[in-house]
């Protein structure tokens, strides 16, 4: 039972309104009434969190039947991200089994990978090649590692304990004028506004909720500059080098689903909801001093 009870993580006020108890985790789920972060109250504490990234975890995330699919999708976010800065060094935070470690070494990256589950790490190294660290963003960058060009987030962000800290604590990784690429979920998109308590995010180990707008704020506290956010299936790019996937999906039925989803989600965007459930963001580090 998670017993640890906090104040906003990105303003730190303590004037926090219970708004439901979602209904996958069963956790309870405030708002802040200063910022608008939602967030379970209570946390779970350190080995509570690491508790929840077992074997089953990591099967169910990167299963083999997948993989095609899931490298292919690293392909096109890197062909979105070399549009910007071309190919350098990057670190992928949480970078599990390593597929996109994979992707970006055979595009000619200088990747490095880190993960708080030491069997996860080994199977990365193993099957991508990369240097990958044990542990969280807390830990010192070793001497004699240069910074990196890129640091990745793929749907990590919501799954830190301190994600606002942690921001500060990517700028140890990421060199002066560097990128930071974050994938999470998005508080304040329409999927959210119709399902509520019953939202798909909220599941055991997403620990924040953060919207678009407290996003940027946290980026803009923890020094970040020309901050961009946007749909996640806007971000990749068609990319030769990505192996081609077959779509199973009937024509048709795809254009009738989306065409009932936009009739449905027009109402919420005009009350000042996103039209996106997950989004990226990029921004670059400001330099120091």
């Amino acid at each position: 039972m998670w017993k640890t009870w906090v104040s906003c993580n990105l303003c730190g006020s303590r004037d926090l309104r219970f708004l439901f108890s979602a209904v996958r985790s069963g956790h309870q789920v405030v708002g802040c009434r200063h910022c608008g972060l939602m967030f379970y109250n209570p946390q779970p504490s350190p080995d509570q969190t690491a508790a929840l990234y077992s074997a089953d975890y990591f099967a169910q995330e990167f299963p083999e039947e997948l993989a095609a699919e899931q490298i292919q999708l690293a392909h096109r976010r890197l062909a979105r991200i070399e549009e910007e800065v071309g190919i350098g060094s990057l670190l992928d935070v949480g970078c599990g089994i390593g597929r996109f470690l994979f992707a970006a070494r055979n595009r000619g990256w200088k990747a490095a990978g880190m993960d708080i589950s030491p069997a996860a790490a080994s199977i990365a190294r193993r099957t991508s090649g990369a240097q990958v660290f044990v542990g969280d963003l807390a830990l010192p960058p070793p001497n004699g590692i240069p910074r990196f060009d890129i640091v990745t987030l793929w749907d990590v962000f919501e799954h830190l304990l301190d994600p606002v800290g942690d921001l500060g604590r990517v700028r140890r990784w990421l060199r002066p004028g560097g990128l930071i690429v974050i994938q999470t979920q998005n508080a304040n998109g329409v999927t959210y506004a119709w399902m509520r308590r019953r939202w798909e995010q909220f599941v055991p180990y997403h620990l924040y909720h953060f919207s678009s707008r407290t996003l940027r704020v946290a980026l803009e506290q923890a020094g970040f500059q020309q901050i961009r956010i946007e749909a996640s299936d806007r971000f990749p790019r068609d990319d030769p080098a990505a192996p081609g996937m077959p779509s199973t999906e009937n024509r048709p039925q795809r254009d009738l689903r989306a065409t009932l989803r936009t009739l449905r989600d027009t109402a919420f965007v005009w009350a000042g909801y996103d039209p996106f459930n997950i989004m990226v963001a990029t921004a670059r580090c400001q330099p120091e001093g």
